[in-house]
């Protein structure tokens, strides 16, 4: 008996909270009032205005509404650089027959460059070439240590 009063006292407390919660009683088949989202504009006169097309929302429908902004100009910049990795470009500084080299980049990175394949580079060639990290902790002058992989002559 001590069960089946607290199973009706929880079924009784669960159904007033339900009841309680569920807000203004609104007998079926009545409209409730809805307050506007926003206040109409009164600078626009019926005369003038007219409704805003409604979508149908069937497939294939365009959206309606302001076109798309069109960029403001050409590009301050260059947008077509394409650079490949690990290669650096510029102008030899250093020459000879090796093994050190000295390298400047178009944009002022000096390299001292490490090869010992014995390649001949001239004082001022226009070269590509493939750069890594120095492995080995050999000088070879002034700027950043790097391995001298394969190279790109340029007129």
């Amino acid at each position: 008996m001590i069960a089946f009063s607290r199973t009706a006292t929880a079924t009784l407390l669960a159904l007033g909270l339900l009841t309680a919660c569920s807000g203004p009683n609104v007998a079926p088949g009545t409209s409730v009032p809805v307050p506007p989202s926003r206040a109409p504009s009164s600078s626009l006169t019926p005369a003038t205005s007219s409704p805003a097309p409604v979508p149908s929302g069937l497939p294939g429908t365009v959206p309606t509404g302001a076109p798309p902004s069109r960029p403001a100009g050409i590009p301050k910049t260059p947008t077509d650089i394409v650079r490949t990795a690990g290669w650096t470009e510029g102008t030899v500084t250093r020459g000879g027959s090796g093994p050190c080299y000295g390298m400047v980049t178009f944009d002022g990175v000096t390299y001292a460059m490490y090869s010992d394949t014995g390649v001949k580079l001239a004082v001022g060639d226009h070269i590509r070439a493939r750069l890594t990290p120095a492995k080995l902790r050999i000088y070879c002058g002034e700027g950043i240590g790097v391995n001298l992989g394969a190279i790109q002559h340029f007129p």
